[in-house]
């Protein structure tokens, strides 16, 4: 009987750590790369101001930029985007977790923080287009990314709210709440510079 229960004592022991072992080792984050600072944020094309304007609008006409204001004789356009696929304009690097449940997750950080973390990004961008001469303009493009996770506990609590703010091609790295065990404490959004090069390619 002593044999008995210092056996059942035993396996419980070694249960009860191998379920701590699970809980301390169920997630893993890989950061996105930083190190790319290639990113200059204007161009000068071969194109005179007349047809380097009309090329830009005809683009954001068709694309899913919004136009919040424009004045042609400054050359400006304020413009606004990221309501749909974020992950197409930030990068917040992998993600993976294993739930004690069994339920399992690999992928993009932004594709799980859209589902678990009520994830929202909302971009603004400047254009401003200048005329250098009647054969070359030059285009700046600055771009400012909010992207924000709520936890959905807590909708509306601003304690369970959290926000990455970055220009382009710049980032933020910030340390997170509850960040599930085995992975690092922080988190680090990005700009991929996909939407500032989508309008420079129009008119290179």
């Amino acid at each position: 009987m002593k044999k008995f229960l210092s056996s059942l004592v035993m396996t419980i022991l070694l249960s009860s750590c191998a379920i701590d072992k699970v809980k301390e080792d169920i997630g893993k984050y890989v950061p996105p790369n930083i190190d790319d600072t290639n990113f200059k944020n204007f161009i000068i094309t071969n194109k005179n101001f007349d047809e380097t304007w009309t090329s830009v609008i005809d683009f954001l006409n068709g694309s899913s930029f919004n136009i919040k204001n424009l004045d042609k004789d400054y050359g400006l356009l304020k413009l606004s985007f990221g309501s749909r696929d974020a992950e197409n304009f930030i990068d917040c690097g992998n993600f993976e977790y294993t739930t004690l449940t069994g339920e399992e997750f690999k992928g993009s950080y932004i594709d799980y923080a859209k589902r678990s973390l009520i994830a929202v990004l909302e971009a603004k961008m400047d254009v401003n287009i200048q005329k250098i001469d009647n054969e070359s303009t030059k285009i700046i493009i600055n771009a400012n990314y909010k992207f924000t996770t709520r936890h959905a506990i807590g909708y509306n609590d601003p304690d369970l709210t959290q926000t990455y703010n970055f220009v382009s091609g710049g980032y933020q790295t910030i340390n997170v709440l509850y960040p599930i065990s085995g992975s690092i404490p922080t988190r680090t959004c990005k700009s991929t510079n996909f939407a500032e090069n989508a309008i420079f390619n129009v008119i290179k």
